[in-house]
C-alpha cells in the first residue's frame, strides 16, 4: 500500500475526521501550557471552586488549582500511558501470536494462558494487582499492557496461521531463514494494517482504562493531574450539576480522545480493505 496518510484521508472521511479531532486534542494538550501559563499544581486557597472567568477560563477546583491547566496536564499523562501501554501490549501480542502460530506446543500452552486471562474481568485483576504493587505510573502501564494483550495475541495468531502455509514462507524455510527474520522481514509487513488497527483501538482502550483506574483511586495520584481523577468529584451526585465546570472538560476530552482514535482505526481498516491488503495478495 503506497498511499500516504494525506491521500487516504481524501477518500476516507472517518480517517480525516478522526485525525482532525486527534490533532486538535494534541494542540490543546501541548499548546495550552504556553498560552495559559498556569501551574496545574499551584494551590490558591483564595480561589477555591471558582466558576469560569477571564482569569481562570475553565474555573478552579477544590484547592484553587486552574482546571484548564490540569486538563492539559492530565491529557499528557493519559496519552503517555495509552501509547506506552499499547506499545508493550502490541509487541507482546505480535511475539506470542507468532510463537503460537508457528509452534503447536507453544500454541497449546499460550492459548490456555490466554483463555485463563480472558476468564477474568480486567478491572478485577487490575485492582487486585495495583493494591499489591502500589500506585505508580510504571505499575499502571504494566497492568494495562499485561492484562489486555490476550485478544490481540489471539487475532495475530489467527493471521499468522493463515500466512505460514503460503508458498513464500515455505521457500524461506527451505532456504534456512530463521524465525526472527521471517517474522520481521515477511510476516509483520503483511500484518501492518492489522497491527495498526490493533494499536489505534488499543490506545483508546488504554486511555479509558487509565481514566477508570484513576477515577477509582488506583491510578494516577495527587498532585499529578489525570482526567480520571478529575472526574472523581462526580462520586458526589450533588456536584454533577453545581460544579459541572470541574469535571466536564476532562469528561469531554476522554470522549473526544477515544472517539477520534476509534475513527482513525476504522479509517485504516476501510483503507486497507479498499486496497485489498487484507486478503494478503501482496505476495
Amino acid at each position: 500500500m503506497t498511499h500516504t496518510i494525506r491521500q487516504l484521508a481524501v477518500v476516507n472521511r472517518k480517517l480525516l475526521i478522526g485525525g482532525s479531532l486527534f490533532t486538535g486534542l494534541l494542540l490543546f494538550i501541548f499548546l495550552t501550557p504556553l498560552i495559559a501559563q498556569k501551574d496545574p499544581n499551584a494551590i490558591d486557597l483564595m480561589q477555591i471552586e471558582q466558576p469560569p472567568s477571564p482569569e481562570h477560563w475553565f474555573g478552579t477546583d477544590s484547592l484553587g488549582r486552574d482546571i484548564l491547566a490540569r486538563t492539559a496536564a492530565g491529557g499528557k499523562i493519559s496519552l503517555a500511558v495509552g501509547i506506552a501501554a499499547t506499545s508493550i501490549r502490541t509487541l507482546i501480542a505480535v511475539l506470542l501470536g507468532f510463537a503460537a502460530g508457528f509452534s503447536k506446543k507453544a500454541d497449546a500452552v499460550l492459548m490456555r494462558i490466554i483463555d485463563v486471562l480472558l476468564c477474568f474481568p480486567f478491572y478485577v485483576l487490575a485492582l487486585s494487582v495495583m493494591v499489591f504493587l502500589g500506585n505508580s505510573l510504571v505499575n499502571l502501564i504494566m497492568v494495562i499492557a499485561f492484562f489486555t494483550f490476550a485478544p490481540s495475541a489471539r487475532l495475530i495468531r489467527t493471521e499468522v496461521l493463515a500466512i505460514k502455509d503460503r508458498e513464500f514462507i515455505q521457500i524461506c524455510r527451505i532456504n534456512g531463514e530463521n524465525s526472527v527474520r521471517m517474522l520481521f522481514g515477511h510476516i509483520v509487513p503483511l500484518l501492518r494494517n492489522t497491527i495498526a488497527v490493533i494499536f489505534t483501538t488499543s490506545v483508546a482502550q488504554a486511555v479509558l482504562m487509565e481514566s477508570s483506574l484513576s477515577f477509582l483511586g488506583m491510578g494516577i495520584q495527587e498532585p499529578q493531574a489525570s482526567w480520571g481523577s478529575m472526574l472523581s468529584i462526580t462520586l458526589d451526585i450533588m456536584n454533577i450539576g453545581s460544579k459541572w465546570y470541574v469535571w466536564l472538560p476532562a469528561g469531554l476530552c476522554i470522549i473526544l480522545m477515544t472517539y477520534s482514535v476509534h475513527l482513525i482505526g476504522e479509517g485504516i481498516t476501510s483503507a486497507a480493505n479498499r486496497e485489498g491488503v487484507r486478503d494478503l495478495s501482496g505476495y
